[in-house]
């Protein structure tokens, strides 16, 4: 059973609310760390990796990945709260393939 999305909060909440936008279109999935659970496909994953960046996507680091040069733009946002800090994190990439080369599983929905 699934929990609903706005549990009673606290100091150590960890919830985001995660967007991807590709040639006009967005996709929103939310996302709740401790317990995991939320409409993220790959929520375990994306919440690792937000654990070790402290709940903030510019922070991720994953290994070198090439990715193709092509120019086919891929905004990426998430909002919320991660220990008790607000979360706001924007950015634009050339391609998908740059998108999930920074930032793992978090956007891969």
């Amino acid at each position: 059973m699934t929990p609903p999305w706005d549990p009673p909060g606290g100091p150590y909440s960890r919830r985001l609310t995660l967007t991807v936008e590709r040639q006009g279109r967005a996709r929103t999935v939310r996302l709740a760390c401790v317990p995991t659970y939320g409409t993220h496909p790959r929520g375990p994953e994306a919440c690792a990796l937000l654990g070790r960046a402290q709940g903030n996507p510019a922070y991720v680091r994953l290994p070198w990945v090439a990715c193709p040069r092509h120019y086919d733009p891929v905004s990426a946002s998430a909002d919320g709260t991660w220990n008790d800090h607000y979360i706001r994190y924007r950015r634009t990439f050339s391609n998908q393939c740059e998108l999930r080369a920074a930032t793992g599983a978090i956007f891969d929905f």
